[in-house]
C-alpha cells in the first residue's frame, strides 16, 4: 500500500494559513462540484492518500469502505479512517434475532454477559459460522455443559433468521477480495461494486471539461447538510518531504491567490455499493427501531442507535454511495505570489508529493509534475495524468439507512 506523504505545518503563520487553505478547499470543492454538475448537498471533495490512481481495486475498495466525515472536504487515509464494514459487524453484534430474541440469553443465564464481552473483543473469523464462533468461546469459557448445549440449540434454532444469515454473509470469504502489497504480503478487503474494471468502463464513457478557477472569485459557501470548511490534517499549499522547510512558502502562496487552468478529458461517477457481505435489511431494521429492546440487545456493549445512526458521529450515519473519477488531464496551478530563483529551486526539490490541491501517494505516482518560474516571478506547476490512469477526486455521501 502507498506510503503516506508527510504533511507540512507552518510555524508562526499556521493558524492564519490553515484558515486560508480551508477557504481554498471550500472554493475548489464548489467549483469542481458545479463544473461536473454534481449535487452540492452530497458531493465531498476527497484529499489524501486514496484520491489516487491504483493498479487494482484496493484503493477503490478502501475509499468506498471509509465512513465519510460530515464535511465538504474529506481527508481519506487508509490507516486511520473508520470502516463501514467494521461498523456493520458491530451493528450485527448489537441486535437480537427476529424470532425468539431472548432464547440465547435464557439458555446462558449469568454467563450471557461473559459471552457478550468476549464477542465484543473477538470478531468472527472468515468463513466461521455463528455456531462455530460460539463453540470457540465455549472452549475457553467456564460455561457448564448443560448451559452450553441449550445455548447451541438456541443458535441452531435461530440460524434461518435474517440476522444470523447476515452474520454468515459477513464472514463468508466470497464477500472479500485478496490483494498483495508492495512487500509481497497478502491482505483482504471487503468488496464493493467500485472495481477497477468498472472504473475503467465508467471513465471510457465519461465526459470532459475545461478548468478556469480563480481563488479571488471563488464561492466558499456550503449547504447546511455539511459542516463548512475542512477537517484537521489537510495539506497546505506545498506538501514537502522535507518537514517544515516550506512553511513560509505555504503562507505566501496561501495568502496571494491561486489560479487553476487546464483540461480534464474524462471524468465520471462510479457506484460504490457494498458486496454480498452487507445486508441492508438488517441496517434498516435497526434504523427504524430506535430504543426497541426487542431488536436492540440491552446487554450488548457493541453500540446503540445513537452510536450507529446519530448525526454527525454515528459510525453508520453516512456512507459513500459513488466515487467521482478523473483521467487524462493536464492542469496548471499558478501561485500569484512572487518567488526568487532560490525559492523556486527549493520548492521544486522538496515538494515531491505535489502542489495544492493535487497530491500523490508517493513520489513515483503515475501523475507527472513539472515546475516553471514565470517571467513575472510567479510559480506554475503543471500536473499531468495520462490516458488510462484513474484518480478519485471525490465521493457522493448519503445518510443512513
Amino acid at each position: 500500500m502507498a506510503t503516506k506523504p508527510k504533511m507540512v505545518r507552518a510555524n508562526a503563520p499556521t493558524s492564519n494559513t490553515d484558515k486560508v487553505v480551508q477557504q481554498l478547499n471550500a472554493g475548489w470543492r464548489n467549483y469542481i462540484c458545479d463544473a461536473m454538475k454534481l449535487n452540492r448537498d452530497t458531493f465531498q471533495l476527497a484529499q489524501g492518500t486514496l484520491g489516487l490512481q491504483t493498479t487494482d481495486s484496493s484503493g477503490l475498495f478502501l475509499i468506498a469502505d471509509a465512513v465519510p466525515p460530515s464535511s465538504t472536504i474529506g481527508y481519506y487515509d487508509a490507516t486511520s479512517m473508520n470502516r463501514r464494514s467494521s461498523a456493520f459487524l458491530d451493528l450485527l453484534s448489537a441486535l437480537l434475532p427476529e424470532t425468539n430474541p431472548n432464547a440465547l440469553q435464557t439458555a446462558l443465564g449469568d454467563m450471557y454477559a461473559t459471552w457478550i464481552a468476549w464477542k465484543n473483543a473477538n470478531p468472527p473469523q472468515s468463513g466461521e459460522t455463528v455456531l462455530d464462533y460460539f463453540k470457540r468461546w465455549e472452549i475457553q469459557s467456564a460455561v457448564d455443559p448443560g448451559r452450553a448445549a441449550r445455548a447451541e440449540q438456541a443458535i441452531v434454532a435461530a440460524q434461518n433468521t435474517p440476522l444470523l444469515k447476515a452474520y454468515a454473509a459477513f464472514t463468508n470469504p466470497a464477500g472479500q477480495q485478496t490483494f498483495v502489497d508492495s512487500a509481497g504480503k497478502s491482505y483482504s478487503l471487503y468488496a464493493y461494486a467500485a472495481t477497477i474494471s468498472n472504473a475503467q468502463a465508467a471513465i471510457n464513457q465519461g465526459g470532459g471539461l475545461t478548468l478556469n478557477f480563480d481563488s479571488n472569485k471563488m464561492d466558499t459557501s456550503a449547504s447546511s447538510s455539511f459542516v463548512d470548511g475542512s477537517l484537521s490534517g489537510f495539506y497546505l499549499i506545498f506538501s514537502a518531504s522535507a518537514g517544515a522547510s516550506l512553511a513560509q512558502e505555504n503562507a505566501k502562496a496561501a495568502g496571494s491567490g491561486v489560479v487553476i487552468t487546464g483540461t480534464i478529458n474524462k471524468y465520471a461517477t462510479l457506484s460504490s455499493g457494498p458486496g454480498s457481505w452487507y445486508t441492508s435489511s438488517e441496517v434498516s431494521r435497526a434504523y427504524n427501531a430506535k430504543g426497541n429492546a426487542q431488536i436492540w440487545d440491552p446487554n450488548s456493549s457493541a453500540g446503540d442507535w445513537n452510536s450507529f445512526f446519530g448525526q454527525p458521529n454515528g459510525s453508520l450515519s453516512r456512507f459513500v454511495s459513488q466515487l467521482v473519477l478523473v483521467s487524462d488531464y493536464s492542469i496548471t496551478v499558478t501561485s500569484k505570489a512572487t518567488y526568487s530563483h532560490s525559492d523556486f529551486q527549493q520548492i521544486r526539490t522538496n515538494a515531491s508529493f505535489g502542489v495544492w490541491p493535487f497530491f500523490s501517494a508517493s513520489a513515483s505516482s503515475t501523475q507527472t509534475t513539472t515546475y516553471n518560474l514565470n517571467s513575472d516571478s510567479t510559480l506554475s506547476v503543471t500536473q499531468t495524468l495520462p490516458k488510462g490512469s484513474i484518480q478519485i477526486w471525490g465521493v457522493t455521501v448519503q445518510s443512513a439507512p
